[in-house]
Protein backbone atom coordinates (compact mmCIF):
# COMPACT_ATOMS: atom_id res chain seq x y z
CA UNK A 1 0.00 0.00 0.00
CA UNK A 2 1.67 3.31 -0.74
CA UNK A 3 2.50 6.04 1.59
CA UNK A 4 -0.93 8.14 1.89
CA UNK A 5 -0.67 12.46 2.71
CA UNK A 6 -2.89 15.13 3.69
CA UNK A 7 -2.83 18.15 1.43
CA UNK A 8 -1.32 19.96 4.19
CA UNK A 9 1.42 17.69 4.26
CA UNK A 10 2.01 18.05 0.59
CA UNK A 11 1.97 21.68 0.59
CA UNK A 12 4.53 21.38 4.08
CA UNK A 13 6.74 19.91 1.30
CA UNK A 14 6.51 22.36 -1.04
CA UNK A 15 7.25 24.69 1.29
CA UNK A 16 10.22 22.96 2.11
CA UNK A 17 11.33 22.66 -1.39
CA UNK A 18 11.04 26.12 -1.37
CA UNK A 19 12.81 26.77 1.66
CA UNK A 20 15.93 24.31 0.82
CA UNK A 21 15.89 26.81 -2.48
CA UNK A 22 16.17 30.19 -0.72
CA UNK A 23 19.20 28.35 1.92
CA UNK A 24 21.18 26.99 -1.40
CA UNK A 25 21.00 30.61 -3.22
CA UNK A 26 21.36 32.58 -0.91
CA UNK A 27 24.72 30.28 0.39
CA UNK A 28 25.50 30.40 -3.43
CA UNK A 29 25.53 33.46 -3.54
CA UNK A 30 28.00 34.39 -0.76
CA UNK A 31 30.06 31.15 -2.05
CA UNK A 32 30.28 32.05 -5.87
CA UNK A 33 32.82 35.19 -6.74
CA UNK A 34 30.91 36.00 -10.35
CA UNK A 35 28.86 39.12 -9.93
CA UNK A 36 26.53 38.36 -12.62
CA UNK A 37 26.05 34.96 -11.51
CA UNK A 38 26.01 36.18 -7.57
CA UNK A 39 22.76 38.99 -8.66
CA UNK A 40 20.50 35.79 -10.01
CA UNK A 41 21.08 34.00 -6.81
CA UNK A 42 20.02 36.67 -5.31
CA UNK A 43 16.79 37.37 -7.21
CA UNK A 44 16.10 33.77 -7.43
CA UNK A 45 16.30 33.67 -3.30
CA UNK A 46 13.59 36.26 -3.23
CA UNK A 47 11.28 34.09 -5.56
CA UNK A 48 12.00 31.32 -3.47
CA UNK A 49 10.64 32.71 -0.79
CA UNK A 50 7.55 34.38 -2.16
CA UNK A 51 6.93 30.67 -3.61
CA UNK A 52 6.80 29.59 0.03
CA UNK A 53 4.37 31.99 0.86
CA UNK A 54 1.95 31.33 -1.68
CA UNK A 55 1.94 27.77 -0.55
CA UNK A 56 1.73 28.62 3.03
CA UNK A 57 -1.30 30.75 1.72
CA UNK A 58 -2.65 27.74 -0.67
CA UNK A 59 -2.38 25.31 2.64
CA UNK A 60 -3.98 27.25 5.18
CA UNK A 61 -6.80 28.15 2.40
CA UNK A 62 -7.23 24.29 2.17
CA UNK A 63 -6.80 22.61 5.18
CA UNK A 64 -7.33 25.45 7.95
CA UNK A 65 -10.28 23.78 9.21
CA UNK A 66 -10.19 20.02 7.94
CA UNK A 67 -7.62 18.25 6.15
CA UNK A 68 -9.36 16.30 3.56
CA UNK A 69 -9.42 18.39 0.75
CA UNK A 70 -7.12 15.42 -1.12
CA UNK A 71 -8.85 12.25 -2.63
CA UNK A 72 -6.32 9.39 -3.75
CA UNK A 73 -7.79 5.77 -2.65
CA UNK A 74 -5.02 4.04 -4.63
CA UNK A 75 -2.56 6.23 -3.17
CA UNK A 76 -0.65 6.71 -6.44
CA UNK A 77 -0.67 10.42 -6.71
CA UNK A 78 0.61 10.19 -2.97
CA UNK A 79 3.19 7.91 -4.04
CA UNK A 80 4.50 9.76 -7.24
CA UNK A 81 4.72 13.05 -4.71
CA UNK A 82 6.92 11.15 -2.24
CA UNK A 83 9.04 9.84 -4.94
CA UNK A 84 9.28 13.08 -6.22
CA UNK A 85 10.30 14.74 -2.74
CA UNK A 86 12.72 11.78 -2.24
CA UNK A 87 14.54 12.51 -5.17
CA UNK A 88 14.51 16.71 -4.95
CA UNK A 89 17.90 17.25 -5.13
CA UNK A 90 17.33 19.15 -2.27
CA UNK A 91 14.95 16.87 -0.25
CA UNK A 92 15.09 18.03 3.59
CA UNK A 93 17.28 15.12 4.68
CA UNK A 94 20.49 16.78 2.06
CA UNK A 95 22.53 19.21 3.34
CA UNK A 96 22.62 22.29 1.03
CA UNK A 97 26.14 23.43 2.66
CA UNK A 98 28.04 20.29 1.76
CA UNK A 99 26.29 20.46 -1.56
CA UNK A 100 27.62 23.74 -2.26
CA UNK A 101 31.30 22.62 -0.93
CA UNK A 102 31.37 20.49 -3.47
CA UNK A 103 31.00 22.94 -6.17
CA UNK A 104 33.73 23.72 -8.08
CA UNK A 105 32.55 26.90 -10.16
CA UNK A 106 29.97 29.10 -10.83
CA UNK A 107 29.06 26.84 -13.69
CA UNK A 108 28.73 23.80 -11.32
CA UNK A 109 26.62 26.18 -9.11
CA UNK A 110 24.31 27.38 -12.14
CA UNK A 111 24.27 23.84 -13.08
CA UNK A 112 23.06 22.58 -10.12
CA UNK A 113 20.52 25.19 -9.74
CA UNK A 114 19.15 23.73 -12.93
CA UNK A 115 18.97 20.68 -11.78
CA UNK A 116 16.73 21.79 -8.49
CA UNK A 117 14.54 24.24 -10.61
CA UNK A 118 13.96 20.99 -12.85
CA UNK A 119 13.06 18.83 -10.31
CA UNK A 120 10.89 21.42 -8.32
CA UNK A 121 8.56 21.42 -11.64
CA UNK A 122 8.48 17.77 -11.46
CA UNK A 123 6.86 17.91 -7.92
CA UNK A 124 4.77 20.73 -8.58
CA UNK A 125 3.19 19.07 -11.71
CA UNK A 126 2.15 16.17 -9.20
CA UNK A 127 1.67 18.63 -6.55
CA UNK A 128 -1.27 20.11 -9.34
CA UNK A 129 -3.15 16.75 -9.26
CA UNK A 130 -3.68 16.95 -5.91
CA UNK A 131 -5.65 20.93 -6.25
CA UNK A 132 -8.67 21.90 -7.09
CA UNK A 133 -10.64 24.66 -9.50
CA UNK A 134 -9.31 27.70 -9.47
CA UNK A 135 -6.24 26.76 -7.15
CA UNK A 136 -4.86 24.36 -10.23
CA UNK A 137 -4.36 27.51 -11.68
CA UNK A 138 -2.37 28.96 -8.58
CA UNK A 139 0.31 25.96 -9.12
CA UNK A 140 0.12 26.10 -12.93
CA UNK A 141 1.20 30.23 -12.33
CA UNK A 142 4.24 28.50 -9.86
CA UNK A 143 5.45 25.81 -12.81
CA UNK A 144 5.81 28.95 -14.95
CA UNK A 145 8.01 30.67 -12.53
CA UNK A 146 9.96 27.77 -12.13
CA UNK A 147 10.31 27.14 -15.45
CA UNK A 148 11.11 30.70 -16.08
CA UNK A 149 13.87 30.28 -13.25
CA UNK A 150 15.58 27.43 -15.50
CA UNK A 151 15.43 29.79 -18.62
CA UNK A 152 17.06 32.90 -16.51
CA UNK A 153 20.07 29.81 -15.09
CA UNK A 154 20.27 28.55 -18.57
CA UNK A 155 20.88 32.07 -20.37
CA UNK A 156 23.16 33.14 -17.37
CA UNK A 157 25.04 29.75 -17.91
CA UNK A 158 25.46 30.69 -21.86
CA UNK A 159 26.70 34.51 -20.73
CA UNK A 160 29.57 32.64 -18.89
CA UNK A 161 30.50 29.92 -22.07
CA UNK A 162 29.51 32.07 -24.61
Amino acid sequence: MATQYSLSEVFEMAEDIESNGYDFYTQAAVAIKDKAVKAVFHDLADKELQHKKSFANLRQKFCSVVDVHWVDPDGQAAAYLKAAADNHIFNIEKDVSSLLASLQSAESALRLAIRFEKDTVAFFTALKKAVTGENHDKVDLLIQEELEHIRILQNTLKELNP
